[in-house]
């Protein structure tokens, strides 16, 4: 008896062990993803009627986030439950597929295995409620319309179209999304007539959120009569709803409206136009007004802003400066100057002078500019110009200098509308020797009368621009990696302008120069030529 239940143990231990699974130790290191074995159904089965779907590998695996890894087109009307095996994953839902409808499930790299967790890719079923599958293909390529390049992760789907159709608030009949080149495919799709939208679902909804999520379209309907694999979608920024204040800041010299996007032009009406005092966008979302007549009074005005999308609204605002309760510390005037100091400049000089506050007031004799160290050169209100408030200050002069110049402000050179002022300040430039600088030329290729053509940085930042010029020339460029592109500027005032998804309206268009990945390598003492299409 002793020796039966000592037996016994011994299986129930042995059982138990291998019921337990461990990654091996040592050995050669695994890099092969888990295979598929069967499924239920199978690959292309007809009239399937069940409500699980459950996937066989040739080894453990473990899934990563299958509610939003597993793409399902169509989406079913519920979603499904989850139970992992060790070597099968099943999918279970509350409702039965529809009829006559063909599913495709794409588990993209949901499923991998447990040692190496190398991702079973390409692992997609599918199968029809129906008598047939259907079988054509959509695809195509999703791109950013100011960059020119591929967008990942982005999702494509196409919709039933119908007069309420928008997918700001309907999701896609037939989704998928695009891979590291932007490239996109839909199979097992139902002919048909579909609309096709595009946008970077960032919260993984499946809905676009105009004021966080990029999107595009296809103008009119998809007639999907046979397969199109050539659709070329450009995500561009959209906002439908006009700008609002999210937040203010209070404080004894200053009360800012920070707002939800970047306002490209406002306007300010005060109740009462004693109250008027200065202010300006310290940043593309920030309103600031100034206390400059020290006041602690309620402030009554009315705030007209508009985006860079067009979209307008008018403020009725009522505010007041915070009552001081300690001694405080202003924050004193900044300058940041373009070209920065100890930069380089032609001698048809032009420094741009940028204040943190508005100003009310220049001493002249304290704004000097000195050629070779030591030649004064006489400056008068016309060498001058404010912009943007008094907030900008614009200093243009031609020169005959011949090795450097010199612009020193004195202390109070500017007086701010808080009465603060300027700190002594001196900036020096070298003049520009055009033997270390590059110059790019071309012609643009185009029909359209009315384009920009701007020279980017590598990061695609503005460098430079020039408008309605078929044969553009940029110098003094410094050696670098740059970008070309085209804006055909339809509205003729000067930028480019976005699209609209409620409008059905497209935005401008933009081309980039796409040779040599589209970089253009300049050194100096050289002349590049590169020709761009526009069309």
């Amino acid at each position: 008896m002793k020796q039966a239940l000592a037996l016994f143990a011994i299986i129930v231990v042995f059982l138990n062990s291998c019921s337990q699974y461990a990654a091996p130790i040592g050995g050669k290191k695994d890099t092969l993803a888990p295979v598929l074995v069967v499924s239920t159904p199978i690959n292309k089965q007809k009239n399937f009627k069940g409500k699980t779907v459950e996937v066989f590998f040739n080894e453990y695996i473990r899934v990563e986030n299958a509610n939003q890894k597993i793409l399902i087109t169509p989406e079913p009307e519920t979603p499904f439950k989850v139970k992992i095996k060790p070597t099968s994953l099943r999918l279970s839902f509350d409702k039965p597929f529809k009829d006559s409808t063909t599913y495709t499930f794409n588990f993209t790299d949901a499923v991998k295995d447990v040692t190496e967790n190398n991702p079973a890719l390409s692992l997609k079923l599918v199968f029809s409620t129906g008598n047939t599958i259907d079988s054509l293909r959509v695809g195509g390529k999703v791109t950013d319309i100011q960059t020119g390049q591929p967008t990942l992760n982005t999702l494509v789907g196409l919709y039933i179209p119908n007069d309420t159709l928008t997918p700001t608030k309907s999701k896609p009949y037939y989704f998928t999304r695009t891979d590291t080149s932007g490239v996109f495919l839909l199979e097992n799709v139902k002919d048909g007539r579909y609309r096709v939208f595009a946008f970077d679902d960032k919260n993984l909804n499946f809905i676009l959120n105009p004021n966080t999520e990029k999107v595009a379209f296809l103008k009119g309907d998809l007639d999907l009569k046979a397969n199109n694999d050539t659709l070329n979608l450009q995500l561009f920024s959209f906002y439908n709803t006009p700008p609002r204040s999210v937040r203010t800041q209070q404080m004894v010299n200053t009360y800012t409206y920070v707002f939800d996007r970047g306002i490209e032009k406002y306007s300010i009406r005060f109740n009462n136009p004693e109250d008027s005092i200065p202010s300006y966008f310290r940043t593309p979302t920030e309103l600031t007004f100034f206390n400059a007549k020290a006041t602690s009074d309620t402030i009554r005005v009315k705030i007209s802003v508009t985006d860079s999308l067009k979209n307008t609204t008018e403020l009725t605002q009522k505010f007041k400066f915070r009552t001081s309760t300690r001694r405080e510390t202003p924050e004193p005037v900044t300058i940041t100057a373009r070209p920065t100091d100890n930069g380089d400049s032609d001698r048809n000089l032009e420094v741009v002078l940028e204040f943190s506050k508005p100003m009310k007031q220049i001493t002249p004799d304290s704004v000097q500019l000195f050629s070779d160290s030591t030649n004064r050169i006489p400056l008068t209100p016309q060498d001058y110009r404010w912009e943007d408030n008094q907030t900008r200050f614009v200093l243009t002069r031609s020169t005959t200098a011949r090795n450097n110049l010199i612009l020193r402000l004195g202390r109070g050179a500017f007086i701010s509308a808080l009465n603060d002022s300027t700190a002594r300040t001196e900036l020096n430039y070298t003049i520009r020797d055009p033997e270390k600088y590059g110059v790019l030329t071309g012609r643009v290729n185009t029909s359209a009368k009315q384009f920009i053509v701007e020279l980017l940085d590598e990061n695609f930042k503005l460098v430079e621009k020039q408008l309605n010029n078929p044969t553009y020339r940029f110098v003094n460029i410094k050696p670098g990696r740059y970008r070309l592109r085209v804006i055909i500027d339809e509205n003729g005032n000067g930028r480019w302008d976005s699209g609209n998804v409620t409008e059905n309206r497209f935005p401008e268009p933009i081309f980039f120069f796409t040779n040599n990945k589209g970089i253009i390598p300049i050194k100096q003492n050289f002349d590049v030529n590169e020709d761009i299409d526009a069309f």
